[in-house]
């Protein structure tokens, strides 16, 4: 008993990404999202540290690199999130699940603050902090590439 197959040429011009400036097909390179990993994993290890400036530093990076790169908005943002809130906020619940008293810490902060004596107020306004920091850092860093790139193009 024979079977036979027949074989038919894909089109494949509807399988095509659309092109994007530069020939690059839309995804980033292996090193980015590594590269991102590692300044997340540096943003929490410098709170653990209490260097809370830290979502700046990382925004400003991703802002110089965004604009360098021509990244989206949607990218930019996902990598805001990722650089800000997200490092904080597993920090605060490994500190929490090695016994720390954060809840205790919120709750009180919030009631010295004049704000509902709830420690998820205080932790999502702390998160509110991370996230405005590193959108700070993005927008600073983004007005500062494309201010000397005009430089170098005029010089």
């Amino acid at each position: 008993m024979t079977t036979e197959t027949a074989v038919q040429s894909a089109d494949r011009s509807a399988q095509e990404p659309a092109a994007t400036g530069g020939g690059e097909s839309g995804r980033l390179p292996l090193p980015a999202p590594a590269l991102a990993a590692l300044v997340a994993v540096v943003v929490a290890l410098g709170a653990w540290a209490d260097q809370w400036y830290l979502p700046l530093v990382a925004g400003l990076a991703a802002g110089v690199y965004g604009a360098w790169h021509r990244r989206g908005f949607l990218r930019a943002t996902g990598l805001l999130v990722l650089l800000g809130p997200v490092p904080w906020g597993v920090l605060l619940l490994v500190r929490e699940l090695a016994g720390d008293t954060i809840g205790g810490t919120a709750r009180t902060t919030a009631g010295l603050a004049g704000l509902p004596a709830s420690a998820a107020v205080t932790i999502v306004l702390t998160l509110i902090v991370a996230l405005l920091q590193a959108a700070a850092g993005n927008w600073f860093g983004r007005a500062l590439f494309r201010t000397f790139a005009r430089g170098a193009k005029r010089s």
